[in-house]
């Protein structure tokens, strides 16, 4: 499954209709590279249980985004973001992106989740790449 994370989706209409706000819009996100499909048995994201790359090099990046614009509203990544250089080969292939509010670890929330058209294995020394544009959301 890739999409928004429905517990994110479910706040997003508590805070739109005023029924609720149960969370805080982060100010900075994050894109994890992960070796498998995040959904958990329950159909959502969890952070905890997330399969991330963990190949020395490998950290999160931050994103930045697009203002919103056109119909349905679209926003996208506005830079190139790079995963490396690593400093050993990769075991696993990175299958999915997910959009994160940490820049580490297992704290913070999975927002969204991309499946990754062609798998992804660096070897040592090299880098991945996730264009400008690339990755969007639309409401």
């Amino acid at each position: 499954m890739a999409g928004t994370n429905p517990i994110w989706a479910g706040n997003a209409l508590d805070f739109l209709t005023g029924r609720a706000v149960a969370i805080t819009a982060p100010r900075t996100t994050y894109l994890a590279l992960l070796i498998a499909d995040p959904t958990g048995d329950d159909g959502t994201y969890d952070i905890t249980t997330m399969a991330e790359v963990s190949t020395p090099g490998y950290a999160r990046q931050q994103v930045t985004w697009t203002a919103p614009a056109g119909a349905p509203m679209t926003t996208a990544n506005n830079s190139l973001l790079f995963f490396g250089p690593f400093t050993a080969d990769m075991t696993d292939s990175a299958t999915y992106a997910a959009l994160v509010t940490s820049a580490s670890g297992t704290t913070g929330a999975v927002i969204y989740a991309w499946p990754i058209d062609s798998p992804q294995q660096a070897a040592t020394n090299e880098s991945l790449q996730i264009a400008a544009g690339a990755l969007t959301l639309n409401a």
